[in-house]
């Protein structure tokens, strides 16, 4: 009878160098559609503000002030017409573009006469919420991020930091 001869623990094969190099066209590929995607949600966020400011412009110039002898009612609705008409599609869309999963957003106080948001967040870390900032300050619709306080929360068991943030809105 012949001898068999099996090995039970043969050696894994090892990629070719075709799978390697479609590998790294696939990464390359990869990193081109993200870019590709960050630049047009870049894109839409600043077109969405340029309509914005086409529909905050449009309407006084088209409309005439109408004679009234109660300036306080004008005065009132006419506020109330430029709270109405106020779109804050961009700044949700800058958020939008800037969120981690590493920041909670815990409050939002939203400012239409400064345009201005007030931000209460905690992050794990100080330089997450560091980093948060860096990227909402490169967003279109961000004017300004700024930090105006931190704290560490000492009684929660991860010691996350909450921290509040001032985002003035516009180009």
């Amino acid at each position: 009878m012949a001898r068999l001869d099996f090995d039970f623990h043969a050696r894994p094969s090892r990629p070719g160098k075709l799978g390697i190099a479609l590998a790294l066209a696939g990464v390359v590929a990869l990193g081109w559609a993200w870019s590709n995607l960050q630049a047009a949600r870049a894109t839409e966020a600043g077109l969405a503000m340029q309509i914005a400011a086409l529909e905050r412009t449009r309407p006084r110039a088209a409309v005439k002030p109408a004679a009234r002898a109660d300036a306080a009612a004008h005065t009132t609705q006419a506020s109330i017409k430029a709270q109405l008409a106020y779109s804050w599609q961009p700044a949700f869309d800058a958020l939008a573009a800037a969120r981690s999963s590493k920041i909670a957003l815990v409050s939002l106080d939203a400012v239409q006469a400064k345009s201005h948001m007030k931000l209460v967040a905690e992050a794990r870390q100080l330089a997450d919420a560091v980093k948060f900032i860096e990227v909402l300050q490169q967003q279109p619709g961000i004017k300004r991020a700024a930090l105006t306080q931190h704290e560490v929360q000492a009684d929660d068991a991860q010691k996350p930091v909450r921290f509040n943030l001032l985002l003035e809105l516009g180009a």
